[in-house]
């Protein structure tokens, strides 16, 4: 019996007929590639003609005769428009079965009365035909035409790479090419999808270059097989902001249609790249309704959350959570309170004090369409947490119980807050907001005034937004109501609250626009959108410039779209060092709560 010995020599031959195998290999197959793609290429050469596309088409909406369809199935009168759902006064909070500021379903139940239901939003025929949507599809084009990203876009200099999309019902096989004005180089790539992702690589380049120079993209489309003109797109113009936008994102998602026994959770992304982490999952037994930073920074500060635990069974099943990012801790805070909802919280600039809606009842009808949804408060106050005395107090002249006052935000200089007014005891579509303005005078409160750019305009103006430099106040405006409303648009209004307001040029007038966030340096905005489809939001930016004028909005890349929304998203500077189960161990229902002491107002 022999044996083969591997000898140094024997194994350095064999290890280079293996190297020289592999190499062999790796070089067929990039000739190979590189042939496919010169053929391809070839396609394309030659002269193009480029297709001259009339401006974005939509599907028309559906128009009924709805009194002769109410008259015709028999359904019940009270879903006139001008019909008011008595909604319980503020000042008798228990004439309706309350659980933690959240109403029973009962409640729709005798909206609803005698009408049928439609099993999948819950909405009755007549309302589902009445619904206040103002979505219309986009009809696709048939002839060549790039449908994102919009012309003269502008992307933040750390941005991962975009992807880029057209509608073509002609062509099976494209070449995109991608150039900057005004320089020879040009980047061509084929493709048989009608989606296309700049590579890493060029994206880089272009960041580096576009920041002076308009770049641009056009495709081109041919039919394989059949010999035809080569048709090309109209070349889109974009560029590279000389501002950076903040690196990380804090958002939830939730599956639609929301309802009040969702769980959803959050998430932070990191804009340089498709990175994406958990930040609080609500692991089926939460609801995070919001959460607010202390400090634009990320890594500073303290983050506060408003907790519901669901599945029941605790003393305190709704309450504050607090976390220190420095300290790395966290607690609970059992407010001074018969209801301990406290959404749509903020900050002051000390980081001491949290003003945020109090006494807070919520009533959220089941959604007629899922780009929208019926969701109003009928109780709620302003009022100031002061960790540093460890009190909390409704806040004089913006706690008027004939009043809702909700959407506190303090001003840059803690002097005073904006926030929301209106009449309590209508339907949520029914209700218009109005920005006021009521200075805290250490916690004196006074008298509030009405913002002349943002009220008594016919429509409903709600969720403020101070820019961090204090120059301008953003805020949503709608047809009536506030939250998820279809007709959302987002205004801008100079800092020191004269002077009219104006909607910024990144919305469009057939979606929902809605929740947003400053970056840091006050030059960029991140909102969600709901017009890619009328039904999912998503994440979108837009950069203010010196005027406070908005961008053409680009989309926040994401590679896998989940079907759920993206929901209140803030902008924070560096993605935050906390851990997930670090932050959920701390404010879960099972831990024990700080009592914070009750003030009479002062």
């Amino acid at each position: 019996m022999k044996f083969f010995y591997f000898t140094p020599l024997r194994m350095f031959i064999v290890g280079l007929v293996l190297a020289v195998g592999v190499i062999a290999v790796v070089v067929g197959v990039k000739y190979t590639h590189r042939e496919k793609e010169r053929r391809l290429q070839a396609l394309f050469a030659g002269p193009s003609e480029v297709v001259e596309v009339p401006e974005r088409r939509y599907y028309a909406t559906c128009v009924y005769d709805l009194q002769a369809y109410i008259s015709d199935i028999g359904e019940h009168p009270s879903f006139e428009p001008e019909i008011k759902i008595p909604f319980p006064a503020k000042s008798k909070p228990r004439d309706i079965e309350w659980v933690d500021g959240a109403v029973r379903e009962h409640l729709e139940a005798m909206i609803r009365e005698r009408a049928t239901v439609d099993g999948v939003t819950g909405a009755t025929a007549a309302l589902r035909l009445r619904s206040p949507t103002v979505y219309r599809e986009r009809r696709p084009s048939r002839l060549l035409r790039i449908s994102y990203p919009p012309e003269g876009a502008v992307f933040p200099p750390n941005l991962c790479e975009p992807c880029l999309e057209w509608d073509d019902g002609v062509n099976d096989l494209w070449q995109v090419t991608v150039g900057i004005s005004g320089m020879s180089p040009r980047w061509r790539f084929v493709t048989t999808e009608r989606r296309w992702w700049f590579p890493p690589v060029v994206w880089r380049l272009i960041r580096k270059k576009a920041a002076e120079q308009d770049a641009w993209i056009q495709v081109k489309g041919v039919r394989r097989g059949i010999h035809s003109t080569i048709q090309a797109s109209q070349r889109v113009h974009f560029r590279i902001s000389r501002w950076p936008a903040d690196e990380a994102i804090v958002y939830r998602l939730v599956a639609p249609p929301f309802n009040s026994r969702s769980t959803p959770d959050t998430f932070v992304r990191d804009l340089r790249s498709f990175e994406t982490r958990p930040f609080l999952l609500g692991r089926r037994s939460y609801c995070f309704n919001c959460h607010t930073f202390s400090s634009k920074t990320g890594t500073t500060g303290r983050v506060g959350l408003q907790v519901r635990h669901m599945t029941g069974g605790y003393e305190l099943p709704v309450y504050f959570g607090v976390y220190d990012i420095e300290e790395k801790r966290g607690w609970k805070v059992r407010l001074p309170f018969d209801i301990q909802m406290t959404t749509f919280m903020a900050w002051a600039p000390d980081e001491q004090k949290l003003a945020f809606s109090a006494n807070q009842q919520i009533i959220a009808f089941s959604p007629v369409v899922h780009e929208t949804q019926f969701a109003g408060e009928p109780t709620s106050d302003i009022a100031i947490y002061d960790m540093s005395q460890n009190t909390a107090y409704l806040l004089p002249g913006a706690s008027d119980p004939d009043l809702l006052e909700i959407y506190p935000r303090w001003s840059p200089d803690g002097e005073s807050i904006v926030y929301c007014s209106a009449p309590p005891g209508v339907h949520p579509e029914q209700v218009h907001y109005n920005l006021r303005v009521i200075p805290f005078n250490e916690g004196r409160g006074g008298i509030s005034k009405a913002i002349p750019g943002a009220c008594q305009n016919e429509k409903s103006n709600y969720y403020p937004r101070y820019s961090p430099d204090g120059k301008w106040l953003s805020f949503c405006q709608s047809l009536g109501g506030d939250l998820i409303r279809s007709s959302s648009d987002i205004c801008l209004l100079p800092g020191d609250l004269e002077g009219p307001a104006h909607r910024l040029e990144c919305n469009v007038d057939y979606a929902a626009d809605s929740w947003h966030s400053w970056s840091s340096n006050s030059h960029w905005l991140v909102f969600a959108s709901k017009r890619d489809d009328g039904i999912y939001a998503r994440l979108y930016l837009t950069q203010i410039d010196e005027g406070g004028h908005a961008s053409p909005a680009v989309r926040l890349p994401v590679k896998d779209l989940p079907l759920e929304s993206f929901n209140i998203p803030e902008f924070v500077a560096q993605v935050p060092e906390i851990g997930e189960r670090k932050l959920f161990g701390a404010i879960r229902v099972e831990e024990p709560a700080v009592t914070v002491q009750g003030k009479e107002s002062q």
